[in-house]
């Protein structure tokens, strides 16, 4: 199910447009201590905070009257308020299954209930934890009985208690789901849901034990394409830089794909150009190398 905006720019008022992954790319992460620490402490809004030299550049960028675009795995609610600080153009949040442009959302796409409830379901039965991802609050599916990783998350046992999100009530609305997401759960132990994952999502590595299952036809890429039809901004001179798996679809929707220095290998494999890590401000590097800023 989609809900898009009809209103597009016909001539965009922009220079370049870059679209910029968060986690690993505005912010450097260290996935591998990651790993070991909780999901709340991991999302806490102390770690996720761009350096001084990404919020100058991003400044700089509107100096220039280029557009910026966050875009990023993270579903809206984990669009934190440091990354809205930096005063994008717009945001390309879940994958791409949400676009806003301004106050304008421009897409808005959500799982078929049907697929959602299978997908519980399945990782119900092999006793899989896993956080299904709203525009509005995530819930975390957990058959384990482990307690919830992230502030505000509702908490499932089990499909059931899932659906009933779903169906909402009269003290909470319904619940939307957009795509999934598992943390701490190693790839392997996933095999038994994988056949019907792949059937129905793109999977992705997020690096830091963090795997992403969106719609598949939904991802950056083509959130990327409805923001620039929005501003009416043509291919050329358009960037995006990022460096786990679920960046790769981006490649394709823009002209320059930046990897960042501490990216997969097969990010900098797709890569037209590969910059610092993000640790040492890939950003502002790549920016600059290419005279955006």
């Amino acid at each position: 199910m989609t809900a898009q905006a009809t209103q597009t720019a016909q001539t965009s008022d922009f220079g370049a447009a870059a679209f910029f992954d968060v986690d690993g790319t505005l912010v450097w992460r260290d996935f591998q201590r990651m790993k070991k620490r909780t999901g709340e402490s991991v999302n806490a809004a102390t770690e996720i905070k761009p350096s001084a030299g990404v919020a100058d550049a991003f400044r700089r960028m509107r100096e220039r009257s280029n557009a910026t675009f966050i875009c990023t795995g993270r579903p809206m609610p984990f669009v934190m308020p440091s990354l809205l600080a930096l005063e994008p153009t717009g945001i390309v949040a879940a994958a791409g299954a949400f676009v806003s442009v301004g106050d304008t959302v421009v897409r808005n796409v959500y799982l078929p209930r049907d697929l959602v409830e299978e997908t519980a379901a399945r990782f119900a039965e092999a006793r899989l934890d896993a956080t299904f991802e709203s525009d509005t609050r995530s819930v975390e599916l957990h058959p384990t009985g482990a307690p919830v990783r992230f502030a505000g998350s509702l908490a499932a046992r089990d499909a059931q208690e899932l659906g009933a999100y779903l169906d909402g009530s009269t003290a909470m609305p319904a619940v939307r789901i957009q795509k999934i997401c598992t943390n701490g759960v190693a790839f392997e132990a996933l095999e038994p849901v994988l056949p019907f994952m792949r059937e129905h999502y793109t999977v992705c590595d997020l690096q830091g034990g963090c795997f992403e299952f969106s719609l598949k036809g939904v991802d950056k890429g083509s959130g990327i394409a409805a923001a620039l039809d929005f501003i009416g901004h043509g291919r050329a001179q358009t960037f995006a830089f990022g460096d786990s798996e679920n960046d790769l679809s981006m490649a394709g929707a823009v002209e320059t794909f930046v990897a960042m220095g501490n990216a997969l290998p097969s990010v900098k494999a797709a890569a037209d150009y590969v910059t610092l890590s993000a640790a040492d401000d890939g950003v502002p590097a790549g920016l600059a190398h290419f005279g955006l800023i």
